[in-house]
């Protein structure tokens, strides 16, 4: 998947695209991209401090272990993660995008 990358045996970088302002709060896999819909508007941090949240509950994992690297003013974004333990990249995408 073009959208998450593997950085070493328990940390990945997921790039993916946000809209704020939504309706519905989902996570949309289209082609090789990952695109995020929240409801927060990006004032203040909300949608960031949303898009983190969401990201943590999908993932099971603590707040510690999820930080935004780049695109924190952006719409555009890679987020990185550090697992307890060894994963997988298409558990993480599964766990993602039910």
């Amino acid at each position: 998947m073009g959208f998450i990358e593997k950085h070493s045996t328990t940390k990945y970088i997921i790039r993916l695209h946000v809209k704020t302002n939504s309706k519905n709060q989902k996570i949309v896999k289209i082609g090789d991209n990952l695109k995020i819909f929240l409801k927060s508007k990006p004032i203040q941090n909300k949608a960031n401090i949303e898009l983190l949240s969401l990201i943590k509950n999908k993932l099971n994992i603590s707040s510690s272990q999820i930080q935004i690297i780049s695109g924190s003013r952006s719409r555009d974004k890679s987020i990185k993660i550090t697992l307890k333990e060894n994963g997988d990249k298409e558990e993480i995408i599964k766990k993602l995008l039910i």
